[in-house]
């Protein structure tokens, strides 16, 4: 740590510095290629974005539009497939990358922007579950270094293009997922309790963020108003409110989900940065004054309360609103910043030499994660577990056609994960999944068959066995009176061949299906 720094003509770090972007844009198509490569499967969230951008409609559920708007637009060119959904996932965790990067660069050097945007490839919830299955997330988390970056912007250089900005990134943020709510919020808190901040974002023009953030958000607003229940049932449910849950248990949950998402991050600056995070940057005196950056006057204050504000909210959530249960993906976009605040705490982390280390682990830890996303569907083969990812999609669909199935119509799963997959390879077809969570399925059963009577298509329901239960068939068959189940059983992809085979049944209504 304390040797001479290389020259600069031979420091490949500094290099790095000052070209990210391409490497970036090289990881995300190794992602790309891998995700397309491995498997046809899908996991959850992957399932549920081939199922929602089906068609384009204001609200679908528990989440807001945003991430399916997109899915829906790269579907009218692509298709339901793996490679669609894998580029708008990495199209998206590149801007991420991107906007974080900015925010830091509005305050540092391009070092540590780079550090910012590395870090957040330390905190797993988006260095790895990002890849692993995650949609809006990614999406918020982007939105969030995006109103970052325009606030810090227009505190150091004031215009009215950084107010359109933060409203554009704040009403796509609402329409990401609706926690920005909180963010924006908690943000404006803090903001409004520093003085140049306050006075910047009240400075001409600013009626231009919140009207543009409003005027985006509007369209699925006036849905919300009409499907409030609809949209907030699910979140509510997750959060695991109750009375007779302690308060102790309540902690101990938020305090894995914020070690979960800060805790690699935070172990890799501990050792990479050592003494130097505890010794201060000077003492106190009119030379040590001059000598740090002119923004860290207000830029500290503002990162501080703000991370302080948030943990605070998050601990009355526990305390006061009895919730006991708190998921690493709701943490990431509110601490996303943290490394930025780290910098902005203590400068001298920025000096010739210092961190090297840090930027080392970055890249490794990319390698790392793009590798594990290479070898899962042979990671359940060593587990002996095998999961959506080797689902064997393509003999699964050709065993269908062989029994009759036409490609069309609708499809009717037992969970989004079946009908998802088999609609990514029978692109004409609908596709739906019909559970019991909600009390919803006799519901979800009559509509479907209302859109085969309508469409005059056939009707396809299947069921993968692993997840579900013979029970299940009782409501399909009370619609269906005289069907037949058929039985499929095919061998995993990537498994050994002793693994017990996958086991579907299915029932295929040809057309003309009666309301």
């Amino acid at each position: 740590m304390t040797s001479a720094s290389p020259s600069p003509a031979k420091d490949w770090q500094s290099q790095l510095y000052r070209h990210p972007l391409a490497w970036v844009l090289l990881l995300a198509c190794a992602h790309v290629i891998s995700r397309v490569a491995i498997s046809d499967g899908m996991k959850w969230d992957e399932s549920e974005q081939i199922l929602w951008s089906q068609q384009f409609l204001l609200g679908y559920g528990a989440q807001p539009p945003a991430y399916s708007w997109l899915q829906w637009l790269v579907g009218q060119l692509l298709g339901p497939t793996v490679l669609s959904l894998s580029l708008v996932k990495h199209s998206l965790i590149v801007l991420t990358y991107v906007l974080a990067w900015q925010t830091g660069r509005a305050l540092l050097p391009a070092k540590g922007a780079f550090w910012v945007a590395g870090g957040l490839l330390l905190m797993l919830p988006f260095g790895w579950d990002s890849v692993r299955d995650q949609t809006h997330t990614i999406l918020v988390t982007a939105m969030t270094f995006g109103a970052w970056w325009m606030t810090l912007r227009q505190v150091r250089a004031p215009a009215l293009i950084n107010f359109v900005g933060l409203g554009i990134f704040c009403g796509v943020g609402m329409l990401a997922k609706y926690s920005f709510a909180m963010l924006i919020g908690v943000f404006a808190v803090a903001a409004f309790s520093v003085p140049q901040v306050r006075r910047a974002l009240l400075g001409r023009g600013w009626w231009l963020a919140p009207l543009i953030g409003l005027l985006i958000f509007a369209p699925h607003g006036y849905w919300l108003l009409h499907h409030w229940r609809e949209a907030t049932t699910e979140t509510i449910n997750k959060m695991d409110i109750s009375t007779q849950v302690s308060h102790l248990k309540g902690l101990g949950a938020l305090a894995n989900a914020v070690f979960s998402t800060l805790g690699l991050w935070l172990l890799v600056s501990l050792a990479s940065y050592r003494s130097r995070l505890w010794k201060a940057d000077a003492a106190p005196s009119p030379a040590a004054d001059a000598a740090l950056p002119e923004w860290r006057i207000w830029a500290w204050p503002l990162l501080w309360r703000y991370l302080a504000l948030v943990f605070a909210i998050l601990v009355g959530m526990v305390l006061v609103g009895d919730v006991s249960s708190f998921k690493q993906r709701w943490v990431l976009p509110l601490t996303a910043v943290a490394p930025l605040a780290l910098y902005v705490w203590r400068p001298r982390l920025l000096a010739d030499g210092v961190g090297r280390g840090y930027t080392t682990t970055v890249l490794v830890f990319a390698l790392v994660f793009l590798t594990l996303a290479t070898v899962r569907p042979w990671q359940s083969n060593l587990r002996k577990d095998p999961d959506e990812l080797n689902h064997p999609v393509a003999q699964l669909s050709a065993s269908l056609a062989a029994a009759g199935y036409d490609g069309k119509g609708v499809i009717v799963g037992s969970d989004n994960m079946v009908a998802a997959m088999l609609r990514s390879r029978n692109p004409q077809a609908y596709a739906t999944a019909c559970t019991a969570e909600f009390g919803r399925m006799a519901d979800c059963l009559a509509q479907a068959r209302a859109k085969a009577a309508q469409t005059g298509s056939g009707l396809l329901y299947i069921a993968r066995m692993d997840k579900a239960t013979p029970a299940w068939w009782e409501p399909v068959l009370a619609t269906a009176p005289g069907a037949t189940i058929q039985d499929l059983t095919l061998p995993f992809s990537h498994m050994r061949a002793s693994t017990p085979p996958m086991h579907y049944q299915f029932v295929w209504l040809p057309a003309p299906i009666t309301p």
